[in-house]
Parts: C-alpha cells; sequence; structure tokens
C-alpha cells in the first residue's frame, strides 16, 4: 500500500503547480456564489482577507492514498475504473475546505489561523475517509453480485 502511495504521488507531484492553478480558478468561482471576490494566479482575494492556494492546498496527498487503496484492493480493471470517480468527491471536499475557511476566516479574521487549521484537519481527512467507505461499499456489492 506504501509503495503504491509513493509512486502515485510520484507520478502526480509534478502536476502540483497545474493543480494549484485549477484549484484557485474553481475556489474563486466558489466564492463567487457567496461574497465578491478577485484572484490572480494562486491568490484569492476577498473583502478582508487574501488566499493564498499552495501546492499542499491541492488535496493530491490525499488523492494518492485514495489511488493506492484502490490499487491494493481492486482485483480487477473495471474494479479500478469505478473507484476512479469517486476522486471527485475528494476534489469537491477540498475545493469546500478553501470556501469554508475563507468564509470562516473573514467571520473570525483575528482567529484565521486556527480557522484553518480546524476546517483543514477536519474537510479534507474527512472527505477521504468517506470516499474510501463508498467505494468499500460499492466493491462489496460488485463482489456479492
Amino acid at each position: 500500500f506504501a509503495t503504491f502511495i509513493i509512486i502515485i504521488y510520484s507520478i502526480l507531484n509534478p502536476l502540483e503547480n497545474y493543480f494549484v492553478e485549477v484549484i484557485t480558478y474553481h475556489s474563486y468561482l466558489l466564492f463567487k456564489a457567496f461574497t465578491v471576490v478577485s484572484y490572480s494566479e494562486n491568490w484569492i482575494y476577498l473583502d478582508r482577507l487574501n488566499i493564498e492556494v499552495i501546492n499542499a492546498c491541492t488535496g493530491i496527498i490525499f488523492i494518492s492514498i485514495y489511488l493506492a487503496l484502490i490499487l491494493s484492493l481492486s482485483k480487477n480493471i473495471r474494479e479500478v475504473l469505478i473507484g476512479i470517480p469517486l476522486i471527485l468527491i475528494i476534489y469537491f471536499g477540498n475545493l469546500l475546505r478553501i470556501l469554508l475557511t475563507g468564509i470562516l476566516g473573514m467571520v473570525f479574521i483575528n482567529e484565521v489561523y486556527w480557522v484553518h487549521e480546524i476546517v483543514g484537519y477536519l474537510m479534507v481527512p474527512l472527505t477521504s475517509v468517506i470516499t474510501s467507505l463508498i467505494y468499500l461499499k460499492i466493491l462489496s456489492k460488485m463482489r456479492d453480485s
């Protein structure tokens, strides 16, 4: 399992800078539904808060762990292909994390560091676990039928 994580992360890691741009833009679009916002490169500018999207914000590590789980548990290509679209749950969970960090950060501006830490350490691992459990349930049903 650990070997798969290292291999997958090694493959995805060179794409992190690209993913930073994509995550920044998609986060900007989400913020736009709730508040006045602008963005430039990897920065999101809110009313009283600026958010820098860095490589760690891409969720690549959690996506790598999830893909390693799929490859470790799958017995055939069909089981791998069933699990891959579920990556979107982790991706959107990550976008939600950035959105919540920004919105709560504007409300609790003096505690923005703790908002970032609490939301970050809850959202991404939680969506990763939920995604993994959904995959395990689908896998179980596939193998039972």
